[in-house]
C-alpha cells in the first residue's frame, strides 16, 4: 500500500475505474491536500460555531438608528414605493422647502424621498427581502428578536465571510500563507467584527469592497512592474475597477468617497507608466458610478450629500447631540463665526479622543501595536513598501474625516456605529502586524522547530482572548432599551396608513410598524407647529430616550422643551387626561404606557385601532 509522500495513482485500471480513484482521492487526502482540506474545514465549522452562538447568546436585536433606517428604505424599495422614507427628519423637510419654494407646503402631502442614507447597502437589502420569506409580523413571545432582523443579520455574517477570505488572499500575496492563516483566525476571533454583524449596519459590506479594493491595487502595482506594457489592456481596466470600487462604497457610505484620494495618489505616484491614463480612468469609473446619485441629491435638495453633509455641524454649540437633524435650518442656528470656531473645538477634541482609544485598540485587538513596529522595517518587497505607503494616507485620512464627521450616533454607540471608519482599515493593519511578529519570530533561536508553530499558535490564542473569555463568561445583560419590536409595532399600527405620528424613536416606528413618522422637533411650540401646517400630527410616541434623560435641564435649556411637556402629559393617578399645554391639539392619553413611555392621541385609538 503506498505510503505518505508516494505520487497518487492516476492511471486507470481495467475493471476496476471506481476504486482506483478512491484511492487516488484517498492518497491526496493523506499528502498536503488532506491537510489544506482539514484546515479549510475546521476553520469554517469553527466560524459557523461563533456564528451561532452570537445569533443565541448575544443577538438582542437592532439598536442602532441607521440600521432601523436601512432596514426599511429596502422595504420601500422592495414594495415598489421608491428611495422614500417613513423616518422623517425636519432637516429633510426645511432641504426640501428651500430646493423648491413654489411647492413647499406640500413636501409631506405625497412620498418624502430620503436625503439621509446612501442608497448601496439599502438595495441590497431590498433584494434580500425580494428573494428570502421575510416576516414583518413581530412576536408577542419574543421581546428583542424580530425574524427580518435575524434575516439580515446572516447575510451580514456572509459578508463577514467574504471579507475574511479576501482578506486570506491579499495576506497571502503579501506575505505568505503563514500570516494569511494568523491574520484570518484572529480576525474571525474578534469581538468587534461580530458586533457589527449583529448591529445590521453595512460595515460588513464595506470591509469586503475595501479589501477587494485592496487586492485590485496589488494586482495593478503587479501589471506596472510586469512585461505588459503600463496602461494598457488589463493595467487600465485595474484602475477603472478601483475607481468603481470607491464608488460603490461610496453609494454604500458617504465618508467611504474620501477613498479616492489615496487610490488616485497611488497611481499616480507607483504606477510610473501612463500614471496620467490609470490616474484618470480611476476617476472617470468613480464619477460615472457615484456621480447620477450625487446629482440626484442635487436636483431634490440643492447639496450633494443630503442632510449626511451637515453632519460636520452636529454636536457643535448649539446643535448638541441629535439637534440638528430636528431643526428646520440648522445654518440659521449662530453666526458663520460661532459655527466655524464650534467645527475646530468639535475637530480637536474628536481628534484627542481617537488618539487616545480609538487607534490603541484597533480592530479589537493589540494588533496596532505591532503595526507600529513594522514601520520601522525598512521591506525589500516593493508591493509590500506600496501598500503600507497606501494603508497609512488612508490611515491618516479616515482618522481626519472620522474626526470631523461624528455625530450623535458616535455618542449613544461609541464603537459600534456607521461613522466608525477606522475599523474598515484595521484589518489590514492586522495584517502587517502579523507580518512583523513573524519577522520576529524568525530571528529567535528557538531549540525545536516545532516551537515556531507553538509560539504562533500564543500570539494568535492571545489575540483572542476577548473573545474567548466572552464566549466563557456570563451571558450579557441587554439593559433597558426602547426598541421592542410588538410593543412599537401595535402602538404604529394604532395609527391609519395617511396619519402623520411623531416620536424619539421615529426610525423603529418607520421599520417596525411601517408608519409615517417624523422627529422630535426641537420643541413643543414654534417647531411642532411648523410640522402641523405642513400636515397634522395625529399623535406623539415618547420612549425611554426621553424619559431616561435629564428632563431638568432640558427644562432649563428652553422654557418650550419636550421636558416641561413630558412632565405636564403624564397624568395623575393614571387618569385619562394629563396636563398638556394650552391649544395643543393632542389630549388623550394612553394611560397604560405611563410613566415609563407617552402615547398622546387626537382621539381615543387604542378601543379601535387602525387598520393596515
Amino acid at each position: 500500500m503506498p505510503v505518505m509522500g508516494d505520487q497518487p495513482i492516476t492511471h486507470k485500471v481495467p475493471g476496476k475505474p471506481i476504486q482506483v480513484q478512491i484511492q487516488s482521492i484517498m492518497l491526496g487526502l493523506e499528502g498536503v491536500t488532506g491537510a489544506k482540506i482539514l484546515r479549510l474545514s475546521s476553520f469554517v465549522v469553527g466560524f459557523i460555531l461563533l456564528a451561532l452562538w452570537f445569533d443565541l447568546e448575544r443577538n438582542h436585536g437592532f439598536s442602532n438608528a441607521e440600521a432601523m433606517e436601512s432596514a426599511q428604505l429596502g422595504r420601500h424599495l422592495a414594495t415598489g414605493r421608491g428611495y422614500t422614507t417613513y423616518s422623517i427628519r425636519p432637516l429633510t423637510l426645511g432641504l426640501l422647502q428651500r430646493a423648491d419654494p413654489a411647492h413647499a407646503a406640500d413636501v409631506l402631502q405625497g412620498p418624502t424621498p430620503d436625503l439621509s442614507v446612501a442608497p448601496g447597502y439599502p438595495m441590497i437589502v431590498a433584494s434580500l427581502m425580494k428573494i428570502l420569506p421575510f416576516n414583518y409580523v413581530a412576536n408577542a413571545g419574543h421581546l428583542w428578536t424580530y425574524q427580518p432582523e435575524l434575516m439580515i443579520v446572516a447575510f451580514n455574517e456572509l459578508l463577514f465571510f467574504a471579507a475574511i477570505l479576501l482578506l486570506f488572499r491579499v495576506a497571502r500575496r503579501l506575505f505568505d500563507s503563514g500570516v494569511a492563516w494568523v491574520s484570518v483566525v484572529i480576525l474571525a476571533g474578534s469581538e468587534t467584527y461580530w458586533k457589527f454583524c449583529l448591529s445590521g449596519l453595512s460595515t460588513m459590506l464595506l470591509l469586503s469592497l475595501f479589501l477587494l479594493l485592496v487586492w485590485t491595487l496589488l494586482r495593478l502595482e503587479e501589471r506596472e512592474g510586469g512585461d505588459i506594457p503600463p496602461g494598457r489592456g488589463p493595467a487600465l481596466g485595474l484602475a477603472a475597477m478601483a475607481g468603481a470600487l470607491v464608488g460603490i462604497g461610496s453609494l454604500t457610505r458617504y465618508s467611504f468617497a474620501w477613498m479616492i484620494i489615496p487610490v488616485l495618489v497611488f497611481t499616480t505616484v507607483f504606477c510610473k507608466g501612463h500614471r496620467v491614463k490609470l490616474t484618470l480612468a480611476a476617476l472617470f469609473s468613480f464619477v460615472l458610478i457615484f456621480g447620477p446619485w450625487v446629482a440626484r441629491n442635487l436636483g431634490a435638495s440643492h447639496t450633494p450629500f443630503g442632510t449626511a453633509g451637515y453632519a460636520y455641524l452636529e454636536n457643535t454649540r448649539p446643535l448638541e447631540q441629535d439637534r440638528m437633524e430636528r431643526s428646520f435650518d440648522p445654518l440659521a442656528e449662530g453666526h458663520r463665526l460661532m459655527r466655524l470656531h464650534g467645527m475646530v473645538d468639535k475637530f480637536l477634541l474628536n481628534e484627542s479622543r481617537l488618539l487616545r482609544n480609538d487607534l490603541p485598540r484597533l480592530g479589537g485587538n493589540w494588533a496596532w501595536a505591532f503595526f507600529l513596529c513594522s514601520l520601522l522595517l525598512p521591506f525589500r518587497n516593493q508591493p509590500l513598501r506600496r501598500v503600507r505607503a497606501f494603508l497609512m494616507g488612508s490611515l491618516v485620512l479616515m482618522a481626519l474625516a472620522q474626526a470631523l464627521g461624528q455625530t450623535n450616533l458616535s455618542i449613544e454607540s461609541p464603537e459600534i456605529n456607521s461613522e466608525n471608519l477606522l475599523v474598515l482599515l484595521a484589518p489590514l493593519v492586522l495584517v502587517f502586524g502579523v507580518g512583523f511578529f513573524f519577522t520576529m519570530l524568525d530571528q529567535m533561536a528557538l531549540p525545536h522547530p516545532k516551537m515556531r508553530a507553538a509560539v504562533a499558535a500564543l500570539f494568535t490564542f492571545a489575540m483572542c482572548l476577548p473573545l474567548a473569555l466572552d464566549v466563557l463568561g456570563p451571558p450579557e445583560y441587554a439593559g433597558i432599551s426602547p426598541y421592542v419590536p410588538y410593543q412599537i409595532q401595535r402602538t404604529a399600527l394604532l395609527m391609519k396608513p395617511d396619519e402623520l405620528m411623531m416620536s424619539d424613536v421615529p426610525w423603529a416606528v418607520a421599520w417596525y410598524g411601517d408608519r409615517r413618522c417624523s422627529w422630535l422637533t426641537l420643541d413643543d411650540g414654534a417647531s411642532f407647529a411648523q410640522v402641523c401646517k405642513l400636515k397634522p400630527v395625529h399623535a406623539i410616541y415618547l420612549t425611554e430616550r426621553t424619559t431616561d434623560r435629564s428632563l431638568l435641564t432640558q427644562m432649563l435649556d428652553t422654557p418650550q422643551s419636550w421636558g416641561h411637556f413630558l412632565l405636564g402629559a403624564f397624568p395623575p393617578s393614571r387618569s385619562p387626561q394629563g396636563m398638556v399645554p394650552k391649544d395643543f391639539p393632542l389630549t388623550t392619553v394612553l394611560a397604560g404606557y405611563v410613566p415609563i413611555q407617552l402615547f398622546l392621541s387626537d382621539t381615543n385609538r387604542w378601543d379601535a385601532p387602525g387598520k393596515k
